[in-house]
Parts: structure tokens; sequence; C-alpha cells
């Protein structure tokens, strides 16, 4: 079964940026939900194009990602200083903070955004040690597994594979992680995601009551899933459903005002969302790349609260 009947195009939308001076820059992006039986191992598939032209974009602070460079380069830069350039496939650890990135086009790029499990099965590289860094293909996959995906992209190029179709196939490559995870662990994961998704500022003492783990196993297991202790990984969540409320227009007023309500101030929104996304809330009433990617039925459970209030 092709990829076009197991995944749903969630959105597809077409953009342009103006460089001071210069004429636009057009960009074209698009979700792709996961089928129902991957719906635990990403949270979407995106499909990226730009036109023959270089263009800078922030990355927010997401989960691993699996890409496939049909064409184009991009070259990253950490908050830490460390860079990266793409490669035919290639990894994208979990970000604890913003990058940016610098896309030299034409580029097509067909990702996906792991769930937080999922990436501990396909590689097993606990995320509080490993993150904020591009890897190679090899250190995670099989040669037969990167080859299929080299091979799936070089039929895209050549226009025998529609960039649809690789959902599939990057699909059954996240699926065959060969690393098991202890059941209790997993239940820790499911309790911080469930709490996580509950409200836009639950307290951290409902986390607590909902696991059978002391509050040093929850620490070390969140740690090892999310890359930060509980509180932490909150606050990288607020800051990315502050984005995405400033992104989607429908956004409701009362949810808006209730998690606007969430931040001390407005410095504090400002220097949350500048870490956690690359953007100042000003900067995000622009069109962007981030922007049009921002979406919360895409992003997992960070963007639960405001799905049933988005236009």
């Amino acid at each position: 079964m092709g990829a076009a009947a197991l995944c749903r195009v969630a959105q597809t939308r077409t953009g342009g940026l103006r460089r001071a001076g210069e004429s636009w820059l057009t960009f074209r992006s698009k979700l792709i939900a996961p089928p129902a039986h991957a719906a635990g191992l990403v949270h979407t598939f995106y499909i990226i194009e730009t036109d023959a032209e270089t263009i800078e974009e922030a990355i927010p602070a997401y989960s691993a990602q699996l890409l496939v460079m049909v064409r184009g380069r991009v070259n990253f830069t950490f908050a830490d200083g460390t860079v990266g350039q793409s490669a035919r496939v290639f990894i994208n650890t979990p970000q604890m903070r913003a990058a940016r990135a610098v896309l030299e086009g034409p580029v097509l790029e067909i990702g996906a955004s792991l769930t937080h499990t999922a990436w501990q099965r396909l590689a097993n590289l606990p995320a509080d040690e490993v993150h904020d860094r591009l890897l190679p293909a090899e250190a995670v996959l099989s040669a037969e597994q990167i080859a299929a995906l080299e091979a799936a992209a070089t039929a895209c190029d050549e226009g025998r594979l529609a960039p649809e179709d690789l959902c599939a196939l990057l699909t059954d490559t996240i699926a065959a992680g060969p690393h098991a995870l202890r059941p209790d662990h997993v239940a820790v994961v499911e309790a911080i995601l469930a709490w996580l998704g509950s409200g836009v500022d639950p307290a951290l003492a409902d986390l607590h009551a909902s696991v059978s783990v002391s509050p040093r196993q929850l620490q070390r297991i969140c740690r090892r899933f999310f890359g930060v202790a509980p509180a932490q990984v909150m606050k990288r969540f607020r800051a990315l459903r502050a984005a995405m409320l400033l992104s989607q227009p429908g956004i409701s007023e009362e949810v808006h005002d209730r998690l606007m309500a969430t931040f001390f101030d407005q410095a504090h929104l400002i220097r949350d969302m500048r870490r956690y996304t690359g953007r100042t809330p000003s900067q995000f009433r622009r069109q962007s790349l981030t922007g049009e990617l921002l979406v919360p039925a895409a992003h997992g459970d960070a963007g639960t609260p405001l799905k049933s209030a988005a236009g």
C-alpha cells in the first residue's frame, strides 16, 4: 500500500519572505498527518520546498527529526555554536533550544517528527546526553534502511516518486526501531504527555500524583526522554504553545488570555519564546516558514489545549 493511502494531508501552504530591498522568496510547506498505526511513532510528516534562493529560518525546540533531502542543502547552527550540514538522509536530534538554519535552494526536504518514545526505540540515545546536533544516518539506521531512503530521494528528484509517497518508507524505518523500552518508563512518558496536554498551565503536583515512581525516578525518566526535568519541559511547551497561538489567528480570545497569563510578564514571554522558538512575539506576526509549520494539530501534546480553540 502506498503512502498516499496511508497518510492524510493536514495542511498545505504557500508563502513568501521579503528580504530588505529585494524580491520575495517563495516557499511551500505541507503537513501530513500520520496514519492511525503510526500515531505513536510520528507527530507529523512535513514537506518543505523553496525556490532557488537562500532563506534563513529559526528552527524551534522540537523532538528528534528524521529527514530526507531530495535536493538543496541546509546548514544548521545550534544554540551552543555547534554547526552541521544536511546529508541525503540525516537526523536532527532533540532540540532543547531553538537553532538557526540556512536553506540553500532550490530545496525539497521531507521529514518526520518523531515521538519521544519512538526516538528512544530507534536510537537508544538519552535526550539529556545527545541533543542539539545533527547525526549521520549511519549512527542510527542500518545500511539497508539508508540505501532505501536514498533511492527513494533519487526517485523523487527524478519525478518517479511523489514526495508524499516517502511517508510510508519513513514510517517503516521508524517502526523498525530495534531497542525495547521498559514498560514502566513508557508509562511515565505517557503520564508526562497526558499532564502536558491537560491544560495550558497544569500543576506539577498533578504529574507527581499520576505516576507510581518516586520524584527522583520521575526526573531521571523525564530527562532521558525529554532532555530536561518536568518543570523545564512545561516551560518549553508553554513557549511553543504561545508561538502556535501567535501563528494561528483562529485561536479564541479566552484561550489567548489564559495562555498569556501563564507568563510572569512580557519580558519572560519574550525571553522564553526567543530561547525555544528563535523568534520574538512580534516576529511571529510576520509570515515565515517557521510560522507556517506551527499548527497545533501537528505538534503532539504541545498543541493539545489549543486544538479545539483553533479556527
